[in-house]
């Protein structure tokens, strides 16, 4: 019985360690994105609701919010326009507009 429940305790404590580590990876990158995207913003002189597009953005799994963050670090080192196709179609192949509502951002990265 010392056993099992040892494993269990083993389990549970790797468990919410691993989703603990998730969870501060993806905060520090959302953060990371928003500061990115709020000078993007005050460079074209317009405003962000960083906490309305921080919760959208934590609809989105970790993986995305890199692709975000590549996405939007190449758009403004001004890449060349077959580049920004070849990103647009693979944020449009990803659905993320879809999964988190990003219309605020339209006119500033997208």
């Amino acid at each position: 019985m010392k056993k099992t429940i040892i494993a269990v305790f083993s389990v549970s404590l790797t468990a919410g360690t691993i989703y603990l580590s998730y969870s501060q990876l993806k905060g520090f990158f959302i953060k990371r994105l928003i500061q990115l995207w709020e000078k993007t913003a005050t460079k074209q002189n317009k405003q962000l609701n960083g906490i309305y597009i921080k919760g959208e953005l934590d609809k989105l799994y970790l993986w995305d919010v890199k692709f975000l963050i590549t996405y939007s670090q190449k758009i403004m080192q001004g890449v060349s326009e077959k580049e920004k196709e070849e990103l647009r179609s693979k944020l449009k192949e990803k659905q993320l507009l879809e999964k988190a509502d990003l219309q605020s951002l339209q006119g500033i990265i997208f």
